[in-house]
């Protein structure tokens, strides 16, 4: 009888856990690997009450050296509970169905303690995103603590970050990309590339934290940049007709402006308001344009391949969109993320 080889992707998963933890500084535990292990099972596909739901987990060592470097900062603890594999278990329960509207889960964990909750760094729409602040560009003292971050970033692909060290896994059999956030950054930097350059940064971090979010709770999506001026505007309109363009773009920097320097509450709503329905229009079906200045002037755009244009097409049908994307000319920057999670990004700039 021929004996066949048992492989348990279980197995795989902690040990990259145990090297991850180990590369972030983290003390050995087993208790915190397999609570990481489970808490990425578990945050893959997610549902509460029928309902499904993208928890943001930040797990640090030191959560009170961690807060004293987030400017506004909010929390509300939950618990403080001996460190065990079922306590992991019990933080999902308990503070996932609160975890939305700005609000992250945190575990502050050693040894033989560990204490949980939510925290909160938001004071408007323009507040940089939690996972930049704590985790990303904005952080400060990385190195003086230990820090983990896990969200599910698509079909059952959930992206486990660090100071030091990220990856991007993936609990199914299918191909998937093992990066995740630079092509974010690019495409946002490009919308925002013709802003006033006082309010440049603010606005990258704005597109950043509503488009990451769309893309989080979506089934994939497409999002392009042109130029902004009419020649760019009619070349695209003349390449892919088949859409729908606003008759008066949203503009969201002329927003973002507006909310920064009147610091109003009538500014934060409208900003608010915007960006929701922005957030919905990029989870429709098709194609989402921006133009380089920060204006959404089009979505729900559908591009077919140009007899003219050399494009190959391979895969479904958002990546063969992408493609078409590519080569119509009319974009300088393009960007495309599937439902498990990969993210491709092009540029003019780069061809």
């Amino acid at each position: 009888m021929t004996t066949i080889e048992h492989r348990s992707l279980r197995v795989n998963v902690l040990d990259l856990i145990g090297k991850f933890l180990f590369d972030e500084d983290f003390s050995r535990n087993l208790h915190l690997s397999e609570g990481i292990l489970n808490l990425i099972d578990s945050t893959s596909a997610y549902h509460e009450e029928g309902e499904e739901l993208f928890p943001e987990i930040f797990i640090t060592n030191s959560i009170d050296d961690v807060l004293e470097t987030l400017p506004f900062c909010k929390t509300i603890e939950i618990a403080d509970a001996e460190t065990t594999v079922g306590e992991f278990n019990q933080v999902l329960k308990l503070c996932a169905p609160l975890s939305r509207d700005g609000w992250v889960i945190y575990i502050n964990v050693n040894e033989n303690r560990m204490s949980y909750g939510l925290v909160s760094t938001e004071i408007s729409e323009l507040s940089p995103a939690f996972r930049s602040q704590a985790v990303g560009e904005l952080s400060e003292n990385k190195d003086q603590y230990s820090i983990a971050y896990l969200q599910n970033v698509g079909n059952k692909s959930v992206l486990l970050k660090g100071s030091e060290t990220q990856a991007l896994i993936s609990l199914s059999l299918s191909s998937n990309s093992t990066s995740f956030g630079e092509e974010l950054s690019e495409i946002c930097s490009s919308i925002s590339s013709d802003i006033d350059q006082n309010y440049r940064n603010t606005a990258e971090s704005y597109f950043e934290k509503i488009i990451g979010e769309a893309a989080i709770v979506g089934h994939g999506n497409l999002i392009a940049v042109i130029n902004d001026n009419e020649e760019s505007l009619s070349a695209l309109k003349i390449r892919h007709p088949d859409g729908i363009y606003l008759k008066t773009p949203i503009d969201l920097s002329e927003l973002l402006i507006s909310s920064e320097e009147s610091n109003s509450r009538e500014a934060s709503t409208v900003n608010r308001l915007y960006s929701s329905i922005v957030q919905s229009m990029l989870n429709h079906d098709g194609l989402t344009v921006f133009t380089s200045s920060g204006k959404l002037i089009g979505y729900h755009i559908f591009v077919k391949p140009d007899e003219s244009e050399n494009v190959e097409v391979v895969g479904g049908a958002r990546s063969r969109a992408f493609e078409v994307m590519k080569a119509s000319s009319v974009f300088c920057c393009c960007f495309y993320k599937s439902q498990d999670g990969n993210e491709r990004i092009w540029s003019a700039d780069n061809v």
